[in-house]
């Protein structure tokens, strides 16, 4: 039998079952492994600024791929700065495996420096949490949780102490098992009144998640059918074609189209989502659930009746089956909503104005950003006004959509290039959210990742500016002091430009994303309310005068 070390065993292990990169910072505990990677024809080391980046990168690629991230880090505070992206990976159901170094066996369970229980650590974001202290347990531990991660969609860990990396073993290389992934399915009965029940309906809604991946069609030709409009969750925008049926995004600052949708539906089907918007949709409203995780139906949702399956096959199942039953009243209902609806944005987008609203750039990118792009979405007020502006022509929206941490716009987009060079990646980001990974643009310029980076920058946190002022607080909390991010750019390596003229945007959109090399443009944008808040605002701000 071939012997190798336990680092050289990990490394093929992990190509055994696909992984083509591991992301993370060096450290005295992972050294060993580090080196079998630079060592293997197919694996690859990216190294980052900060382990949350490592983890948040692990956490899009799993979200792009459908494959299983991995994200390594040494001992004691780089395993602690992997909670982050580990824990948005877990919030959405992302396979990831987080390895991370341990101190020397012998030292476990003392005060030696760096060393804390990292099972303990993980417990609230991992499936699985394992230690390899010994050859022979090297195979048991990573194989449970490489399918711990893959079967289950969360994150998995496994520690490996110090002294054990150089160790040889001789355990054999597993293969992935084809049938980890295995959709459960519901069987023809359940199908069949699932679609007695969705006959029933007369103001029939859908609300689509990121589980309509690549059924674009098949989603259109079932709302046709069932004569039913779609409201999208932020993860599922673009994924649908410009369609009359399309009200937009749902809930915070989404379509208003989709609200008064909701609020008039008699029945709603979820298709692939996991996220509820419950003060939008009334108590009395049945709801009937498509997903392909059968842990998902009901799990946040009240739901009447729900329908397991590989989406792709269970939605022109349903389709096939439904009466096609007129509902001209309702479809005219869809299309004023919708018809207002582009009155107002048309008011909020327009170039009528000396300095760029968030909702003209929104605009703007949307006309700009190739059709089959990845926008990588980070959290802010930015966010608001991209699910209320952004209709999506086919791009591909990666979010943190359950945790919703600031920075995760950068680490996302590093990945999602790396995985697919080929497509063009934009990073959406507020100046808050970017201010968090700074440093990490340099490593978009260590690897030549031609990444555009979009700064929408307000120099607050306008969200909770916009909260504070409602509630007469002092907003001078939430200011946050900025450098030129262009020149931050230029200084890195990289291209920068600053837009302060709405009449300029788009032309340096533009140049940004010919350029071909990492790019910042950075968007001085107006202070505007976000949406929903304003009246709000301006009632409160009366109060707090009297």
């Amino acid at each position: 039998m071939a012997s190798h070390t336990v680092a050289q065993y990990l490394a093929e292990q992990l190509d055994a079952w696909g992984i083509q990169t591991v992301y993370g910072v060096p450290g005295d505990a992972i050294l060993p492994f580090l080196d079998a990677i630079s060592k293997h024809p197919r694996l690859k080391f990216i190294s980052v600024k900060h382990e949350a980046t490592a983890a948040l990168m692990a956490s899009a690629e799993a979200k792009l791929m459908d494959r299983i991230g991995v994200c390594v880090a040494t001992s004691g505070p780089g395993s602690a700065n992997l909670i982050n992206g580990l824990a948005d990976a877990k919030s959405d159901r992302a396979p990831v495996l987080a390895i991370t170094g341990q101190v020397d066996s012998f030292n476990i369970g003392t005060d030696y420096k760096q060393y804390i229980d990292q099972s303990l650590l993980m417990s609230a974001v991992a499936g699985y949490s394992g230690l390899v202290s010994v050859p022979d347990s090297c195979n048991d531990v990573i194989i449970k949780a490489l399918r711990t991660a893959l079967g289950e969609g969360t994150v998995a860990h496994v520690a490996f102490t110090q002294d054990v990396w150089q160790l040889p073993t001789v355990e054999k290389i597993r293969p992935m098992e084809p049938y980890i992934k295995t959709a459960a399915q519901s069987p023809p009965e359940v199908i069949a009144e699932a679609v007695k029940r969705l006959n029933e309906a007369r103001r029939p809604a859908i609300l689509a998640g990121r589980g309509i991946r690549n059924l674009g069609t098949q989603m259109i030709e079932f709302a046709s059918k069932w004569q039913a409009g779609i409201c999208l969750t932020m993860a599922a925008k673009g994924r649908l074609p410009i369609h009359p049926l399309v009200m937009g995004g749902v809930g915070e600052g989404g379509s208003e189209a989709s609200t008064a949708m909701l609020s008039e539906a008699d029945m709603i089907a979820i298709i692939g989502a996991t996220w509820w918007p419950d003060k939008y949709v009334p108590d009395e409203t049945r709801i009937i659930q498509l997903d392909v995780v059968p842990g998902n139906i009901g799990g946040q949702i009240p739901v009447e009746y729900g329908v397991v399956g590989d989406l792709s096959r269970l939605l022109p199942a349903i389709t096939e089956g439904l009466s096609r039953t007129e509902k001209p009243e309702w479809l005219s209902r869809l299309h004023s909503f919708s018809q207002r609806w582009s009155e107002r944005t048309a008011l909020e987008t327009g170039l009528d104005r000396d300095t760029i609203s968030p909702g003209f750039l929104m605009k703007t990118l949307e006309g700009t950003i190739a059709g089959n792009a990845i926008i990588t979405l980070d959290v802010g007020d930015h966010t608001v006004w991209f699910n209320r502006i952004f209709n999506g022509t086919g791009q591909e929206i990666l979010v943190s959509g359950s945790w919703r941490t600031m920075g995760f716009g950068v680490p996302a987009a590093l990945s999602a290039k790396l995985a697919q060079p080929e497509r063009q990646v934009v990073a959406i980001t507020g100046d808050g959210g970017f201010a968090m990974c700074l440093g990490d643009f340099l490593t978009a310029v260590r690897y030549q990742l031609p990444i555009i980076v979009v700064v929408v920058n307000n120099g607050f946190l306008a969200m909770e500016r916009d909260k504070m002022e409602m509630m007469a607080m002092n907003v001078s909390v939430t200011a946050i002091s900025n450098p030129d991010f262009a020149k931050f750019a230029q200084a890195c390596g990289g291209t920068g430009f600053r837009v302060e003229r709405p009449g300029n945007l788009k032309n340096i959109l533009h140049q940004a994303i010919q350029s071909q090399q990492p790019a910042v443009v950075d968007v001085i944008t107006s202070p505007d309310f976000f949406p929903g808040m304003e009246q709000k605002s301006h009632s409160t701000r009366e109060l707090a005068i009297v």
